[in-house]
């Protein structure tokens, strides 16, 4: 096999290309069945362009040779099923074999600190990646082979001779309990039927029917399984092996190679016969006698035009990379790249370009894993382990994989939510059923209508049922699945996660998705393991957590592939070693900071640098050295490169640009062509607005109903009530794990509705019977949300120590003639308005209690002590709640707040009607006053009144649109003109 190499840069591929022809015109006959072999597939169409143009420029235009990758050439072999009758095992299958072996090994999760779960998988899949990178470098053909005259004890043999002259030349420090541990599990996972051996027989098998010439034309030299191949078809057929000559050997002085090499002498590889003790420097870089320290100080005139940008941090620096590259565009550049060496700002970059409409084909591939598909997936399994977690469950109901076709989807989900955050309900699939229970429609006969029912549409109580339907039916499906650590065969969790894309309809949804449908995909290889007649999986058993660990750790090892559109423009993103072997019209390189180049793989436990070495692997040295040529290779094969980097992590660290990077821009600027730059700051013209007190106005926004909070909300701060009810830009409650004082306030009304109907049905008059009663129904009430939260328990004894005195405060109100009637009911009227448009005022009542005269009392409970509503009397016109509800109910002659707390030991009015009750004074005189300020105040809303951010300051504590108002950022604070 001939072997040759030439300097890397823009001429390489010509170079290559006439010398492909050269030895293919002394083929013979032979060379018409030539096959050039290339890495990747990207670099075919460069490597074609060259044949092409080298063909032509001899003068000679022919029919170019096949040029492909050795997968593809191996897509036309055709299967032998006697010698492979099984297909290699899958990565799925291999990784469930290894986490089966160490699931039992509790001291060797604990040395490896994978006591979860996802760390068990995610150390199998190392476990997995070292025993194929053993495989590669160490294992023979003969440990591996699969001839009918070896039986499988002597191939294990052969494996275990193999296995052993790979550690021979170790200490025996190296043979301990480390070394014993990836021993063990390389002899376990290496195997005839891995991939790695059966492609190996593949390309054995396609070596020896090759037709004609083979060339290998690649940036790096062979991978040893690649290596082998073209050995053994070179003593068949002419082979010859073209790449990159990094010694330096040949370089010219002033040549913009050797400049690099010397900048950068990490990149040099060691001429033959050099010794491999003249390579290495202090800092392990290549220190060569034959290339000076530093180039010289004239720089050559062909050379690139390179320019670093410094970018103060992440964003900025996304945004100079994606201004360049649509710069480029509009200049008529047709081919531009974009280096991805910093993930996170090329995807930021991206994202901009996108905004932008710029064309973009993405090579870097992204795991499945960060796809909304594979999202949803594994959503489901946050539903079900936390037991129908409302966080989780509407971030699943909201994807559009989840029950798509459900009727009032939508408004179902919007419901849900809102009545999830008002009640605080944070999970729990009784609590979720019974929070759309169904309700009879209002009037039908011998039902008790509540208030929900009173006030929802048909329309409304449809929603509600779908609302439910959602709800049961994930709940169904949960219901359905094994709980707890219980071991489950694997085709028992395949076969319930196959039922479940069916039930929540999320099959047919991902079909239609690019990246839903390649989940199917993996979804669907995943069920071959589980299959009756697997022997080698199909007894596997793991419980719920470790299924989900499974699912998560196999959608982090797919690739996703985006579907690419066919564009003449186009701005393509790769990783550095995507860029080997092409040209582009315009580069830029992101993530260019000490902080990512070189880039570091983490060194493993057990498995670190040292012994990497040791073990002839490639080490970090080696990698550190790969990602230098890749860089020179960008700078040698494009005419325009930008480097960019940033100042400041994402935590405020300092960064420094990389140090290769150090050394280009000092050579540049000791030349006097200095390429340091600073990513110019986008300068925004702000202004402070608004720069007085807002008072906007928009009469046709005024609500048409009317509830006390809103009115009260109005009064309290004209702006707020503008933002939060006008603009409806009120947020949705925070779901907190924490009860707040609304909950509480919530059972209390559960408690004291279901008390009084009883007590009311039956006519009870012991206060030592009522009292028995108020304490079951609280047990009953309270118990059940003691059983949820624990913190409900203080509560609980508060509201014990109120029941005695609550009892005799109601005993002492019906001894007066005031008895109950009912609560928790909504009501409306319609109040006649001048302008002829009659307005809809709305509210819950909590109780109304009947007089001797037949004239009724509103009461309002309030989980505070009477001390405290004593002294809302005085701001009767600021909260206007209790003579609300007078205008609720005409007939209502007093209005009365009621204490749920208990009082201060000695006070100074230990009776019961004292503690309890708080009556607002001259109740009919604040109802009509309310009547006549509402129209009023509507009125001039209507006609255009201004709505000023006066509020005080606590109607600012709490305000969601203090961030609209600005308050605080005023130039003044004067009233504005408040006419319209």
């Amino acid at each position: 096999m001939t072997r040759l190499s030439f300097p890397p840069g823009p001429s390489f591929l010509d170079q290559a290309a006439t010398a492909a022809w050269y030895f293919l015109d002394r083929c013979g006959p032979t060379a018409a069945a030539a096959h050039v072999v290339v890495p990747t597939a990207a670099q075919i169409p460069g490597v074609r362009q060259a044949l092409d143009a080298a063909a032509r420029a001899a003068g000679q235009p022919r029919l170019l040779p096949r040029v492909l990758t050795l997968g593809h050439w191996l897509l036309d072999l055709p299967p032998d099923l006697a010698a492979e009758p099984l297909p290699a095992r899958s990565h799925a299958a291999r990784l469930l074999a290894v986490q089966q072996a160490i699931r039992a090994q509790d001291w060797l999760r604990q040395a490896f600190g994978a006591q979860t779960e996802g760390a068990a998988w995610g150390l199998a899949q190392t476990l997995l990646s070292i025993s194929d990178e053993l495989s590669a470098r160490w294992l023979e053909d003969d440990a591996i082979r699969e001839d009918d005259d070896i039986d499988g004890d002597d191939r294990a043999a052969l494996l275990q001779g193999a296995l052993q002259r790979t550690y021979a030349h170790l200490s025996e420090r190296f043979l301990g309990q480390e070394a014993q541990i990836v021993l063990a599990f390389w002899q376990m996972l290496s195997g005839p039927d891995d991939p790695l051996p059966t492609r190996r027989r593949a390309l054995q098998r396609l070596a020896l029917m090759v037709p004609g010439p083979v060339l290998w034309i690649g940036p790096t030299p062979p991978e040893p399984i690649e290596a082998a191949f073209l050995r053994q078809a070179g003593e068949l057929v002419p082979t010859v092996e073209i790449g990159y000559d990094w010694t330096g050997a040949d370089a010219d002085d002033g040549d913009w190679y050797r400049t690099l090499l010397a900048l950068w002498p990490e990149a040099r590889r060691a001429a033959d016969g050099e010794e491999p003790g003249e390579e290495s420097g202090e800092d392990g870089g290549s220190r060569p006698a034959a290339l000076p320290l530093m180039p010289s100080p004239d720089l050559p005139e062909a050379r690139p035009r390179v320019r670093v940008i410094g970018a103060a941090r992440f964003e900025d620096e996304a945004a100079a990379a994606a201004a360049q590259l649509v710069q480029w565009l509009n200049e008529g550049r047709q081919h531009v790249a974009l280096v991805a060496h910093d993930r996170v700002v090329a995807r930021r970059t991206r994202a901009l370009l996108m905004r932008a409409g710029a064309p973009v084909r993405d090579e870097t591939g992204w795991k499945l894993s960060t796809t909304r598909a594979a999202a949803a997936l594994m959503r489901w399994f946050d539903v079900l382990v936390r037991d129908g977690d409302t966080a989780a469950l509407l971030d699943l109901l909201k994807s559009p994989f989840c029950l798509p076709d459900a009727g009032h989807r939508g408004a179902a989900i919007a419901l849900m939510e809102r009545q999830i955050r008002r009640d605080g309900v944070t999970g729990g699939w009784a609590r979720l059923r019974h929070l759309f229970a169904e309700r009879p429609r209002t009037g039908e006969p011998g039902t008790v209508v509540d208030a929900d029912t009173v006030a929802a549409s048909d329309a409304m109580l449809d929603i509600r049922a779908a609302a439910r339907a959602l709800i049961a039916t994930l709940a169904d499906e949960a219901a359905q699945w094994p709980r707890g650590h219980a071991q489950q065969p694997l085709a028992m969790w395949l076969g319930r996660l196959d039922a479940m894309l069916d039930t929540l309809g999320m099959r047919a949804a991902l079909a239609g998705d690019d990246a839903g449908q390649q989940l199917l995909d993996a979804l669907a290889r995943l069920g071959e393991l589980g299959e009756p007649g697997n022997e080698e999986t199909g007894g596997a058993t793991l419980n719920q957590q470790e299924f989900r660990a499974m699912l998560s750790a196999l959608l982090e090892s797919v690739a996703y592939k985006e579907p690419g559109a066919q564009s003449q423009a186009r701005i393509t993103i790769l990783p550095l070693n995507g860029a080997r072997m092409r040209r582009f019209e315009g580069v830029v390189v992101v993530g260019c900071d000490d902080a990512q180049l070189p880039s570091r793989a983490a060194e493993l436990m057990f498995f670190s640098n040292q012994m990497r070495r040791e073990l002839g692997l490639e080490d970090r040295e080696a990698r550190f050295a790969q990602q230098a040529r890749d860089l020179a290779e960008v700078l040698l094969n494009n005419d325009d490169v930008v480097l960019t980097w940033q100042r400041f992590g994402s935590r405020g660290e300092p960064h420094h640009v990389s140090g290769w990077i150090e050394r280009l821009s000092a050579c540049c600027a000791r030349a006097g062509a200095p390429i340091e730059a600073s990513a110019a700051p986008q300068w925004l013209d702000t202004f402070a607005q608004p720069g007085y007190m807002p008072a906007p106005s928009a009469p046709e926004r005024v609500p048409a109903r009317w509830s006390a909070a809103a009115y009260n909300m109005l009064r309290r701060c004209p702006y707020q009530f503008f933002a939060g009810r006008m603009l409806g830009l009120a947020g949705l409650e925070t779901l907190n794990d924490d009860l707040e004082k609304r909950d509480i306030g919530n059972l209390l009304h559960r408690v004291l509705l279901q008390y009084h109907e009883e007590i009311h049905a039956s006519g009870e008059r012991s206060d030592a019977k009522r009292l028995a009663r108020l304490r079951e129904i609280s047990d009953t009430v309270f118990g059940r949300q003691m059983a949820e939260d624990g913190n409900a328990i203080s509560y609980y004894r508060r509201w014990c120590e109120v029941l005695p005195s609550y009892v005799a405060w109601q005993g002492a109100r019906e001894d007066m003639g005031w008895h109950w009637r009912g609560g928790e009911f909504d009501a409306g009227v319609d109040m006649a308005m001048p302008d002829g448009h009659p307005l809809r005022l709305g509210g819950r009542i909590d109780r109304l209690d009947k007089g001797p005269d037949g004239s009724h009392a509103v009461l309002d409970y309030k989980t505070q002590p009477a001390s405290r509503l004593r002294r809302k009397v005085g701001d009767a016109e600021e909260d206007c709640q209790l003579a609300f509800y007078g205008l609720l109910r005409a007939d209502a002659v007093a209005g009365s707040w009621v204490a749920l707390e208990g009082v201060k030991q000695g006070g100074r009015d230990s009776a019961p009607g004292a503690q309890r009750e708080v009556d607002l004074p001259e109740f009919q005189a604040a109802v009509t006053w309310l009547e006549r300020q509402l129209r009023q105040d509507v009125g001039r809303l209507r006609e255009g009144a201004k709505l000023p951010a006066f509020g005080d300051a606590a109607a600012c504590t709490y305000c969601e649109a203090r961030g609209l108002c600005r308050k605080g950022f005023w130039e003044s604070t004067a009233l504005p003109d408040l006419k319209s």
